[in-house]
């Protein structure tokens, strides 16, 4: 198979289901082979390697706890020594929780830090030692247009999601200089079936955008595989903004 991503590895942190999964798929119709770390739901992890496989793509499954620096570390371990590199790197690993803000824990808001910020930190410092010595690599990091206007009730999420840009922009900065360039995407509200709101929501939600509808996970992965890409080459700490029209930077 020939494509954008043609003799390419990617490895994308929760990557089994959502966002991570439409990327998957489309790195996979690009060409490259793919690392899927994924930390629940197994049987989706397992349903998306055969369809991986059966493309003509190699697929390994890592199970990773990304909060955790033992589990990614043998994460990248383990892809290493399957494939020997890693091209690009999708910190897309994330969770939700809605509750107001006098309501939630500190326990839950350090959550939400660890997973979304922590994670990426600690992928991100083990794609750049590879990527360094080979003088290339894409990092790619999942925000969230919260991250810029917030949202009642997800006051961890929006504020993970904030710091979560600012490290892409601090990062690209200090990474381009040895060829890895880090951008990030910020969808908008994308219909996965994991975001806590109910349906009366969406569709007021949806109604309330230009476009007039929510965003669909295949929507998102024309952003992932352009900065995947060689014609993403000249793009350095740039947030794309897959979200209907919502916000317009």
């Amino acid at each position: 198979m020939t494509g954008q991503l043609s003799g390419q590895v990617a490895l994308i942190t929760g990557g089994n289901t959502g966002i991570g999964r439409a990327v998957a798929q489309a790195y996979a119709e690009q060409g490259a082979d793919l690392v899927i770390a994924w930390h629940t739901d197994e049987p989706a992890a397992q349903t998306l390697a055969s369809q991986i496989s059966s493309s003509g793509r190699q697929c390994l499954l890592a199970r990773c706890d990304v909060t955790n620096a033992n589990s990614v570390a043998t994460t990248w371990q383990s892809a290493l020594e399957r494939f020997e590199r890693v091209d690009i790197l999708v910190n897309n690993a994330g969770i939700q929780q809605r509750s107001p803000f006098l309501e939630t824990s500190l326990e839950d808001f350090e959550r939400m830090l660890a997973v979304h910020v922590r994670g990426a930190f600690l992928n991100a410092q083990h794609a750049a030692r590879h990527m360094i010595s080979r003088g290339s690599g894409r990092i790619i990091n999942v925000c969230s247009q919260l991250g810029y206007i917030g949202r009642g009730e997800y006051v961890p999420y929006s504020t993970a999601k904030g710091g979560l840009i600012a490290f892409t922009r601090a990062l690209a900065r200090e990474l381009a200089p040895h060829g890895v360039f880090v951008n990030g995407v910020s969808p908008g509200l994308v219909d996965t079936g994991f975001d806590p709101l109910s349906d009366a929501a969406k569709s007021e939600h949806a109604a309330s955008l230009p476009m007039g509808r929510l965003g669909a996970p295949e929507d998102m992965t024309s952003a992932f595989v352009f900065l995947a890409s060689d014609a993403g080459r000249y793009y350095c700490g740039q947030m794309l903004h897959p979200n209907g029209g919502e916000i317009m930077p």
